[in-house]
């Protein structure tokens, strides 16, 4: 198929594709603000590891049982609750002013990607016009340059 095609695609593809750019810049935004976080809240190297530790992990163990969650409550019901669960904790994060507080609330904000990302995947290669390569392409497309657009997005 030709790469305009590949552009062709529904707009609820777009709209899951550009929600995962924003959901993973969750990902690459924590870590050029370590050491200001560190010095700020004047924690430790460990505790401050535990940011990306109690995120990736919640994610790790949420992703197991993402899938029968959507299957039972449907595609776009776990998008939309993923997505809710990650504006309301990443909020909560910002607003934090321990760090205790901002690795507990970044665990919730894990959960909400783990709801998302799992999700959008499938929601992706379900919708999307073209051929499932295609649709992961965009879909690796849209993660890299959430990861990349992280760091940026704190200027």
């Amino acid at each position: 198929m030709s790469s305009n095609s590949f552009l062709k695609q529904p707009k609820s593809v777009w709209a899951v594709a550009f929600a995962c750019v924003i959901a993973f810049m969750g990902i690459g935004l924590v870590d050029p603000i370590l050491k200001p976080i560190a010095e700020q809240l004047h924690a430790s190297p460990s505790q401050v590891s535990l940011l990306f530790t109690s995120y990736m992990a919640v994610i790790g163990v949420a992703m197991l049982i993402t899938g029968a969650v959507s299957s039972r409550i449907g595609a776009k019901s776990t998008l939309l609750i993923g997505l809710a669960i990650i504006v309301v904790f990443s909020a909560l994060a910002g607003l934090s002013n321990s760090i205790g507080m901002i690795v507990a609330f970044r665990a919730g904000w894990g959960l909400g990607n783990a709801m998302f990302i799992a999700t959008a995947l499938a929601t992706i290669v379900n919708s999307a016009s073209g051929s499932v390569a295609q649709a992961i392409i965009l879909y690796e497309a849209a993660l890299g340059v959430g990861i990349a657009a992280g760091p940026a997005g704190r200027w």
